[in-house]
C-alpha cells in the first residue's frame, strides 16, 4: 500500500457529501433546461460528476412542467428555449413552484445589459454568458445549494 497525504488525510465528510451534491444524506436534484444537444450533454455530465441527479428539459413548456413534477434543487436554464423563452419559464415557476422554488441560473448567449436585468427583477440567483467556464458553472451551482436549505 502507498502510504503518503493523499492517503493518510482524515476525510471532512459533512464537505465532502456537499461536494458530491448531497446534503443530510440526501441527493440535490438540477434540471438543465437546455435546447442545443452538445450544452445539454456537457452540462449533464458536469453536474452527475459534481454528484447531482440530473434531469433535462428541453423547451419552456416541458422545464415548467418538469419543475412541478420533480421539484428541483436548481435549475440551469437557457433564455433562447422553444416553446417559450426562460423569462416565461422564470415567470411560471415563480407562480407554481411556493413554497419550494428552486434556485435559478440562467445561462446565455444574450449577454445584453437589458437582458441581465429583466433575470433580476425576476429573482433569477445568478445570470451566466455563454461561453463560459465549466469550473465557474459547477463553482457556482455548488455555492447556491450550499446556501440554499434542503
Amino acid at each position: 500500500m502507498i502510504a503518503g497525504p493523499r492517503y493518510d488525510r482524515p476525510r471532512n465528510k459533512q464537505k465532502s457529501r456537499q461536494r458530491r451534491g448531497e446534503r443530510d444524506g440526501m441527493t440535490r436534484s438540477i434540471l438543465v433546461a437546455e435546447d442545443e444537444r452538445n450544452l445539454v450533454e456537457a452540462l449533464s455530465f458536469l453536474m452527475r460528476r459534481a454528484g447531482y441527479e440530473v434531469a433535462v428539459a428541453r423547451d419552456g413548456p416541458q422545464a415548467v412542467e418538469m419543475t412541478r413534477q420533480i421539484r428541483p434543487d436548481l435549475v440551469l436554464l437557457d433564455i433562447m428555449l422553444p416553446g417559450f423563452d426562460g423569462f416565461e419559464v422564470v415567470a411560471a415557476i415563480k407562480r407554481d413552484a411556493a413554497p419550494h422554488r428552486p434556485r435559478i441560473i440562467m445561462l446565455t448567449a444574450k449577454g445584453h445589459e437589458r437582458d441581465r436585468r429583466r433575470a433580476e427583477e425576476l429573482g433569477v440567483d445568478d445570470y451566466v454568458t455563454k461561453p463560459f467556464s465549466n469550473r465557474d458553472v459547477v463553482a457556482r451551482v455548488q455555492a447556491l445549494l450550499a446556501a440554499a436549505p434542503a
